[in-house]
């Protein structure tokens, strides 16, 4: 029973990591993977797998879906894409995914504040 519930398991792992591109879902693992390899430290993001994890799933929540894809095109480094879709942003979302903000601006921190 053992035997088969660790087959399960390792076959459900293998599918929850071929997410299809373009959904809410790889745009999560995008932004968590970014989390944890320190991509998002420029946006005020350092956090722990844990943290990363949740903070992926607020923003995923809290952000409009052009923000988020924006953020997912710079946590798979294309910078094209990144501009451009920062460039369709306004107000706070714009402000918070600009890379060279001023001291005291909005960052990802405030959007994932129930994670830190």
């Amino acid at each position: 029973m053992r035997t088969i519930l660790t087959i399960l398991a390792v076959l459900g792992l293998g599918a929850c990591a071929r997410v299809e591109a373009g959904t809410p879902a790889a745009q999560r693992e995008a932004v968590t993977r970014a989390c944890l390899d320190g991509k998002l430290a420029v946006f005020g993001l350092k956090l722990d797998r844990v943290g990363c994890a949740c903070a992926s799933n607020l923003l995923q929540a809290q952000l409009s879906p052009a923000a988020m894809t924006a953020l997912e095109d710079h946590a798979r480094g294309r910078s094209d894409g990144f501009d451009a879709a920062r460039a369709g942003l306004s107000g706070e979302e714009k402000l918070m995914l600009d890379p060279g903000r001023p001291a005291g601006a909005p960052d990802l921190r405030k959007a994932a504040a129930d994670c830190l």
